[in-house]
């Protein structure tokens, strides 16, 4: 419909004075949607925590560096490193609120699609499980796959029936933020269109084209036809207020709390701030990746060692103290406690801060100062059976 049909349907056929606004003139509303946004950014903060996490395993009660470690921590299939694969990993199991995770040959793929058929006594099986362009023509029993689901409320579509809420108030006040500073003006035609097909003509290219350039020119000079008049109507309402920019950042930074409390991450380390940043991330550590990465411990660990051998002290484990950065000038005097007390040995603390082990008879002893005794060699008791002692 042309602009000249579009007065006349709405205006009448007589109206003679249209008033302009610059927005009027867009041929795309722009809005800003904020779900994938923010969601995003969640996610890959919480993928990213825990793909720096190492994945320990355990035999027999004893710590071992084998196939399943090298799996985990370097090379879980051909085609990605275990950081991209954890990052996969977690990404999906947080957007879909499921994941699930094959082996094949020796190798862990993460599928992308598959349907679950469920049972309540027996155990459930996958089919129309695919990879890529590669679709399994088998099914999957439960025992043979790793199967990760974070909860049985699909957080992605509450976020969404939430967010677009907030898409729509944070768009009417980016609608107000643009009006109140757009260009208006009122146009007024001297004679009445009477079927002169240049006179349409000029219309059309006047409001289709001149216009719009010239509303959207920095600086600009607009030529008139015979029998038109426009005059620009600058007040008040033309000055951007600080207030519509305020309600834009609010409500955003709404939305990135309403997304960062479903995830359990601390609204403050979402929107990057950076006071009491040590709270903050244990607080982040301990409500928000401390559950998931138990649950994927268990699930490995019930699937790829059993009964049996976990009995028999042969397990994995998530070690997430990987994720805070170390400082080793900062920890010293924590550093010297923890191998006073007989807690931790020097190889262990040396690979806790990022350091090769010396692996020496010494340095892989655990040492007690005589600061620490036994509460009987205070009275005088038997002192066999003491850890080594250090002056």
């Amino acid at each position: 419909m042309k602009f000249l049909d579009w007065v006349k349907d709405f205006f009448g056929v007589d109206q003679s004075t249209v008033y302009l606004n610059q927005q009027a003139l867009a041929t795309q509303e722009v809005q800003l949607a904020i779900e994938d946004f923010a969601i995003c950014m969640a996610i890959n903060l919480v993928a990213s925590a825990i793909s720096k996490c190492e994945f320990k395993t355990y035999l027999k009660g004893n710590e071992v560096k084998g196939d399943e470690y090298y799996l985990w921590n370097v090379e879980p299939n051909v085609n990605q490193n275990s950081s991209q694969f954890l990052q996969e990993l977690v990404s999906k199991l947080l957007y879909y609120n499921e994941c699930l995770v094959l082996d094949i040959n020796g190798q862990l793929i993460i599928a992308d699609d598959f349907y679950q058929n469920e049972y309540a006594l027996v155990p459930n099986y996958f089919t129309d499980v695919s990879r890529g362009t590669m679709t399994f023509n088998r099914s999957f029993n439960m025992n043979e796959v790793l199967y990760f689901k974070l909860s049985n409320t699909d957080i992605k579509q509450l976020l969404s029936n939430l967010i677009k809420g907030y898409n729509n108030l944070l768009n009417m006040a980016i609608g107000k933020y643009k009006r109140s500073g757009g260009r208006k003006g009122i146009v007024r035609l001297n004679k009445a269109p009477s079927g002169d097909k240049d006179f349409q003509q000029k219309i059309d290219d006047l409001f289709n084209n001149k216009f719009k350039s010239y509303f959207e020119a920095e600086n600009s000079v607009l030529h008139l036809p015979n029998g038109f008049e426009y005059d620009e109507q600058n007040g008040e309402g033309s000055k951007k207020s600080i207030s519509e920019i305020t309600d834009i950042s609010n409500i955003t930074k709404e939305a990135f709390e309403r997304v960062a409390q479903a995830l359990k991450i601390p609204p403050a380390l979402l929107r990057g701030d950076i006071a009491d940043i040590g709270k903050v991330t244990d607080n982040f550590l301990t409500f928000c990746i401390d559950p998931i990465v138990s649950m994927i411990g268990e699930e490995t660990t019930r699937k790829r060692y059993g009964k049996q051998a976990f009995s028999q002290g042969s397990y994995l484990k998530v070690d997430t103290t990987c994720i805070k950065h170390i400082d080793i000038f900062s920890i010293a005097e924590a550093f010297d406690k923890l191998i006073a007390s007989g807690g931790y040995s020097i190889d262990e603390l040396r690979i806790k801060c990022g350091e090769a082990p010396l692996n020496t008879w010494w340095s892989k002893k655990h040492w007690m100062t005589k600061n620490y005794s036994d509460i009987q060699d205070l009275k005088g008791g038997d002192t066999s059976g003491k850890t080594n002692m250090a002056d």
